[in-house]
């Protein structure tokens, strides 16, 4: 199919079902479309991500998307879902899954708003720190997110900190040890990324290019088998070098 063709592109003032209306489009996925919505009666904004349906004609991906929010409720950097419902969008049946709005850039977004599309390494760090710190969570509630890229991050600087949400959770079976490893080398990439990567990691401070491990992925899971053991490296390794 063309891209217009499985595009839902709902107007600003295009009904939800009965108690939304479409307030801005906020992005596209291979799975769906996610806008800002405002519930009629109280006026309250919130996100729905209205499922392709040609990408799954029996709805089992929204079901396991909602099932895997409500597990990971308690975990902050996870969106909270409120609820599912079935609309109708020229005369074809969509799920809409509605949960929090969340403020916040795409990280790739920010990132590029940075000279050079790269942090500072102590800046890196702090973000890295949170994105670890929120991860770790969601592993100890024996879950994976299984796609950690700086697409999937949204970001917004409060004071000396960094709110992190975990958007696009990825279902690809069961947990296992692999995919809780591939989450943190998923993490470390995505540091060494927002670092400038290959351009720039030459100059890195040596305790950078620790954690980085030269992007080894074996090397980066012997450091840091867990995400626990990242986090744990991040609160109490000393610097030799603030340059």
């Amino acid at each position: 199919m063309h891209h217009r063709e499985i595009a839902f592109e709902l107007p600003p003032g295009r009904k939800i079902g009965p108690r939304y209306v479409v307030e801005s489009f906020l992005g596209r996925g291979t799975e769906g479309e996610v806008y800002k919505i405002r519930e009629l009666k109280t006026d309250i904004c919130r996100a729905a991500k209205l499922y392709f349906s040609h990408r799954d004609p029996k709805h089992r991906l929204p079901i396991t998307h909602a099932r895997k929010l409500d597990t990971l409720r308690r975990c902050p950097i996870v969106l909270q879902y409120h609820h599912s419902e079935v609309i109708t969008i020229r005369k074809q049946k969509v799920v809409a899954m509605i949960s929090e709005l969340c403020e916040g850039t795409p990280l790739d977004l920010w990132l590029a708003k940075h000279r050079g599309r790269r942090l500072h390494p102590y800046k890196a760090l702090h973000v890295l720190y949170n994105l670890v710190r929120g991860l770790e969570t969601i592993h100890d509630q024996k879950q994976y997110h299984a796609d950690v890229h700086s697409q999937n991050i949204l970001i917004k600087p409060i004071g000396v900190t960094f709110e992190l949400k975990l958007i696009d959770f990825y279902d690809w079976g069961k947990p296992t040890s692999y995919k809780l490893k591939q989450d943190v080398a998923d993490t470390v990439r995505l540091f060494y990324e927002c670092l400038g990567a290959k351009r720039h990691y030459p100059n890195l401070p040596r305790d950078i290019k620790y954690i980085c491990s030269g992007m080894r992925r074996q090397l980066i899971l012997e450091r840091f088998p867990t995400m626990t053991a990242l986090r744990r490296h991040l609160e109490t390794f000393e610097w030799s070098s603030m340059t």
